[in-house]
């Protein structure tokens, strides 16, 4: 079974790409996800995109510093991917919770 996870984090203000890519590398650390690339965008005032391309598929992440907001999604074939405990990954590294978790089974 293979998971893709969505979600929106909130009460968190990410302006740059050096602390969005901290974070998401945290999160790949953490879910053991092998990164095979990635690639990173910032925009002005602030608020940035970013996409680490996993051999797992891959994890992205887009921030709205002005929402305190930050959009995540998560698609990983590995038969020991645990999408709660990725959640909860996410939910440390970027210090914020998400209460619209979707986990949809592919």
């Amino acid at each position: 079974m293979y998971y893709h996870v969505v979600g929106t984090l909130r009460g968190v203000v990410i302006e740059t790409t050096a602390d969005l890519e901290e974070k998401m590398n945290r999160v790949a650390e953490a879910c053991h996800f092998t990164v095979r690339g990635r690639s990173l965008v910032q925009f002005q005032p602030f608020g940035a995109t970013g996409v680490l391309v996993l051999a797992e598929s891959h994890f992205s992440a887009h921030t709205y510093p002005e929402k305190r907001e930050v959009y995540v999604d998560v698609f990983c074939c590995s038969d020991s991917f645990d999408p709660q405990a990725c959640m909860r990954e996410i939910e440390n590294a970027f210090g914020g919770k998400a209460n619209d978790w979707k986990v949809v089974e592919r």
